[in-house]
C-alpha cells in the first residue's frame, strides 16, 4: 500500500477526531451522503468523525482496494461496526484530492441503507 493509503487504514482501524489530523488538510472539503452542503474545514470533518464514534463506538473501515494517480487517491472499503448489539456491515468508497500527503477534498459514497434502521 501507498503510505497514505496506510494512514488512512490507520485512521480507520481506531477512529478518533483527534485523528482526523493524520490525513487531512485544514481547509478540507468533504462531501458525505445525505449531508446537503459540503463540510468544510478540518473541525467540521472532526465533528462527523466523533459523531459516528458517538453512534458507533466500534466502527472500524479496511481497506478493500485502493488506487493512485498522481494526487488522487480512490480507497474502497469495508465497514463495520455494532448498533444495539447487532452485527452491521456496508461498504463504499472514497475519492480523495491529495496535497502534500492530506487530503483537501474527499468525496464519500456509500449505500446508507443497510444501516439506517439498526441506527434507530
Amino acid at each position: 500500500m501507498s503510505e497514505f493509503v496506510d494512514r488512512w487504514a490507520s485512521f480507520w482501524a481506531a477512529p478518533t477526531p483527534d485523528g482526523v489530523d493524520t490525513i487531512a488538510d485544514e481547509d478540507i472539503v468533504l462531501r458525505y451522503p445525505g449531508v446537503p452542503e459540503p463540510l468544510t474545514g478540518i473541525a467540521a470533518w472532526k465533528e462527523r468523525v466523533a459523531s459516528i464514534v458517538e453512534r458507533f463506538p466500534d466502527v472500524r473501515l479496511d481497506v478493500t482496494h485502493h488506487a493512485t494517480v498522481d494526487d488522487l487517491c480512490f480507497i474502497s472499503w469495508r465497514a463495520s461496526a455494532t448498533s444495539q448489539g447487532t452485527p452491521i456491515s456496508w461498504e463504499g468508497t472514497d475519492r480523495m484530492l491529495l496535497k502534500d500527503g492530506r487530503v483537501v477534498d474527499s468525496m464519500v459514497a456509500f449505500d446508507t441503507s443497510g444501516f439506517r434502521p439498526a441506527a434507530r
